[in-house]
């Protein structure tokens, strides 16, 4: 198709028009307004629609478009029933009219004609692509006609002309989305005293705090983590992102102990959003044991608690508890030898954390 055709002089100076407003098109917004009007003119289409992928890596498209966003609005939960996206989806970057889409299917029994008709619409035709890049899905453009005179194979050409240009664009419109995101989240965060991560309602990382990740390797291994999050905290987000009677909200608060020290963390929702979507924000605060660090690795478990015992000035029967007061004065005896003390009050002095 593409091999037998070739622009008219009119049509040649609105497609370098057009691809010079993509090229400095940094918005979904100012990509629709690039293409919407002389497409519309050039295709003969009634609606137009684009879509973005979203930045965050969260499913869906943001959709921009004057005239069919009652069908649109909540196409992520129908997307998987739609035609069109069954079909363009099979053949990325590549522009299809319904005739092909539907391979001998009426149009009138399929779910896109359905929801079309509910939202008041009388959608009849349609041709549309996916756009990917090297790096997958940037988004998607549609165009559609109310009346049942198809689409021509020169408006299925001309459009296919664009398609790259328009997927460049996207990707564009995708990572200055991400970074400018990105920087707004670090604003937020860098704000916070105690490490943080902001994840997304699927749990992966969005953004992080760069004291965030040493603290992370000191309590986790690398079994338990998952591009840098813990596995259960990514369990415990997608849980609280259900938002239903369900829904265990006292999974926001997690409190983790290990060798006298601990660790509180909190799942809170963000003051951003993203795609209309919920944010996690995980803070971190921990509480180191009052014990020097080369002191406390000297130490066993059970001396560990005794010591504990000394730091708050119990007695060797307070500290013992139901356990045998000689065994105390033991592990008393071992601290004191091991740390090159000679008394309580000397141990706990010279012992603190600095």
């Amino acid at each position: 198709m593409g091999r037998a055709m070739k622009f008219l002089a009119r049509e040649q100076a609105l497609i370098l028009e057009l691809k010079d407003r993509l090229h400095g098109a940094r918005t979904l917004e100012a990509i629709y307004e690039a293409i919407a009007t002389t497409l519309a003119r050039l295709c003969e289409a009634d609606h137009i629609a684009i879509g973005c992928v979203n930045p965050d890596g969260s499913a869906g498209l943001q959709w921009r478009t004057d005239t069919v966003q009652p069908l649109l609005r909540d196409y992520s939960d129908w997307a998987q029933d739609d035609f069109v996206f069954h079909a363009t989806v099979v053949q990325p970057n590549v522009v299809l009219n319904d005739t092909q889409m539907l391979q001998g299917r009426s149009l009138e029994e399929t779910e896109t004609f359905r929801r079309s008709q509910e939202a008041g619409l009388n959608l009849r035709r349609v041709m549309a692509s996916l756009l990917f890049e090297a790096q997958g899905l940037k988004g998607s453009i549609a165009m559609y006609r109310e009346a049942s005179r198809a689409f021509s194979l020169r408006a299925q050409w001309l459009l296919q002309q664009l398609v790259p240009y328009i997927a460049k664009a996207m990707a564009t419109v995708q990572e200055l989305y991400a970074y400018r995101f990105e920087n707004d989240l670090l604003k937020v965060i860098s704000m916070e005293p105690n490490p943080s991560l902001v994840l997304n309602v699927l749990g992966r990382k969005v953004v992080e705090s760069g004291t965030a990740i040493p603290l992370l390797a000191k309590w986790f291994s690398s079994h338990e983590l998952h591009d840098g999050v813990p596995q259960e905290w990514t369990r415990r987000v997608r849980e609280l992102s259900r938002f239903d009677e369900g829904t265990d909200f006292s999974l926001q608060a997690l409190v983790m102990e290990r060798n006298g020290e601990r660790l509180e963390v909190s799942f809170t929702p963000s003051t951003l959003l993203w795609a209309g979507r919920m944010l996690w924000q995980v803070r971190m605060k921990e509480h180191s044991h009052w014990l020097r660090p080369e002191w406390l690795r000297l130490l066993t478990e059970r001396e560990l608690e005794v010591a504990d015992g000394l730091h708050k000035g119990a007695s060797n029967k307070e500290i013992a508890g139901k356990g045998s007061v000689e065994t105390v004065k033991v592990h008393v005896k071992s601290i004191f030898a091991k740390t090159g003390t000679h008394s309580r009050a000397e141990f706990v002095a010279r012992g603190r954390r600095s």
